[in-house]
């Protein structure tokens, strides 16, 4: 009988947490999808052909098989649980025992294998991207980020050309088939030269149509350079093998389709500088500019030398002036006035200047010591300026 009263969220959550719990272990086989780790904690689904359920293993509960990646078929014991607070239903793994590859992933490595064996894989068979494209169709969902960096990137890069968004289905049932009808007409576009496939990253669910028979062959079939750019970092779609090129993202493929064009204004910018540096104008500067350098360097040259001979000029003129008879005579002259001058210094009459007196006899002779002279003997003194008699004492 239905309660009249209605439950809360959380009563709800509080009845379905206590009916799980009294379901207690239980196992559990499929195959891994999203396979994620954080810290110790793995993180994954398991689904098979109609549903799938969240499963944790947390480190300290055990190690899970070194092989558990996407695509493996495993089985899980754990307990269920319900998180109330998102609403999800979890099973918390105890044990996870590996129940070889999964139905899914082994499809996978025998249509890889039979069309590798087909030759559809041969590097030899690819061709070459064009280096210009100018027109470029790009066969992806029309909703979301994906177009609009496409077309962003192009124009970053400077591209320039047209680019032709072809709408497909990139994920589910139907996107095969879509994407197959997509190449198609993007190969009868006129003037066509490059066709782009592919969608941004996702589980490898989302991606699994790339792996369609039909859409590899398609890819490999069209008549146009196709890039597969498929945004996957591992195991990598089949499309990727079938196309003349793989782009890890449909941003690396614009990259790819502006390529050429950067490269060539890359050599033309250099051919322009080179043209430049060899023009007229710039050769008469460059000779110019070595003239105004070489005038200079001369006129260096120039004055060093006139100032080298200058002074060497300048010694022999030193030279001869001390050598011609006018320096000698003055020279001479000049030696002829220091000997006056000197003799003049030692001679009689600059002694008496010096406050000096000439004492003779009155016979006329010099006295020279008081000896020579008696008492009261007349002598003469003789002054700087004159002579005076006296008498000695």
């Amino acid at each position: 009988m239905m309660s009249s009263t209605p439950l809360s969220v959380t009563e709800l959550a509080d009845i379905l947490k206590d009916q799980l719990s009294d379901l207690g272990a239980i196992s559990v086989v499929g195959e891994i999808t999203g396979c994620k780790l954080y810290g110790t904690t793995w993180y994954f689904s398991l689904k098979d052909a109609n549903a799938q359920v969240s499963i944790v293993h947390f480190g300290f509960r055990g190690r899970p098989p070194a092989d558990l990646a996407d695509g493996r078929r495993v089985i899980v014991t754990g307990t269920p649980d319900f998180y109330a607070k998102s609403g999800r239903l979890s099973i918390v793994a105890r044990s996870i025992v590996a129940d070889g590859e999964g139905d899914l992933w082994r499809r996978y490595l025998e249509l890889k294998a039979r069309l590798e064996a087909e030759g559809l894989f041969d590097p030899e068979a690819k061709r070459p991207l064009p280096e210009f494209p100018r027109t470029v169709a790009f066969v992806t969902s029309p909703a979301g980020s994906v177009r609009r960096d496409f077309v962003e990137v192009l124009r970053t890069r400077g591209w320039s050309g047209r680019v032709i968004i072809v709408p497909a289905v990139v994920q589910g049932p139907a996107a095969a088939a879509s994407m197959v009808r997509g190449l198609a007409r993007a190969a009868a576009i006129p003037g066509i030269d490059l066709i782009v496939v592919g969608r941004g990253g996702g589980s490898m669910e989302d991606l699994w149509c790339f792996n369609d028979e039909r859409l590899v062959r398609a890819v490999r079939a069209c008549p146009v350079p196709v890039i597969s750019a498929v945004g996957h970092q591992t195991d990598h779609p089949l499309t990727d093998d079938a196309a003349d090129v793989r782009a890890e993202t449909p941003t690396a493929a614009a990259e790819l389709v502006a390529s050429g064009q950067e490269r060539l204004r890359q050599r033309v910018r250099l051919l322009a500088a080179e043209l430049a540096r060899h023009a007229p104008a710039r050769r008469l500067e460059a000779l110019a500019q070595d003239l105004v350098l070489l005038r200079t360097r001369l006129r260096s040259a120039a004055d060093a030398e006139i100032a080298d001979r200058r002074h060497a000029l300048s010694g022999m003129r030193a030279r001869l002036i001390r050598c011609s008879p006018r320096a000698r005579v003055s020279v001479a002259r000049e030696r002829l006035g220091q000997l006056a001058k000197r003799l003049r210094a030692a001679g009689f009459d600059s002694i008496l200047a010096r406050g000096y007196v000439l004492v003779r006899s009155a016979d006329g002779k010099v006295v020279t010591r008081a000896g020579q002279l008696g008492s009261g003997a007349a002598i003469r003194l003789r002054f700087t300026d004159g002579e005076r008699g006296a008498k000695a004492d």
